[in-house]
């Protein structure tokens, strides 16, 4: 769980010097993801990573939005969808693609819930969420990459 902290602090320090160029990737959420997917983990780290999730969401709320609760709800929901996903398929369907499939699809709903959910949607808040999406490609594929050689230690 050090780890999960760092990689918020990383992103939020990231967003301090890249504010007003455009939001950075949820990489807090990725890592989240990363971690409740990888093979081997149990049911009982999956919850506490959803707690995780909505702990580190409520604090990047008060720190950077002005609803508090936005992110921490998308966050923990994101984890729990993801996780509960995941467990219901058979181990033989647990690919890489469908990991990175799940990564990109959170990232896509949890920008896209932050740009409808914005107190003032315009073509500069859009351009911002459109930079920060096509950022979060190279990730998702780091990712996967990750997930990919870690998956094949474990089978």
């Amino acid at each position: 769980m050090i780890s999960l902290t760092v990689i918020w602090f990383l992103q939020d320090f990231i967003q301090v010097f890249l504010m007003g160029f455009f939001i950075v990737p949820d990489i807090f959420l990725m890592s989240l993801l990363f971690v409740a997917l990888l093979p081997g983990t149990i049911k009982e780290k999956q919850v506490l990573l959803i707690w995780v999730a909505f702990a580190g969401g409520i604090i990047w709320d008060f720190r950077w939005t002005n609803l508090p609760g936005l992110t921490a709800a998308i966050n923990a929901g994101l984890v729990s969808l993801s996780c509960y996903t995941w467990r219901k398929l058979p181990a033989q369907g647990r690919t890489v693609v469908l990991f990175a499939f799940i990564l990109t699809a959170s990232i896509l709903f949890s920008g896209l819930a932050h740009f409808v959910l914005w107190t003032v949607p315009s073509q500069v808040a859009f351009r911002q969420i459109l930079v920060q999406q096509l950022l979060g490609v190279p990730l998702v594929v780091i990712f996967s990459l990750i997930y990919w050689k870690a998956s094949d230690r474990n089978v």
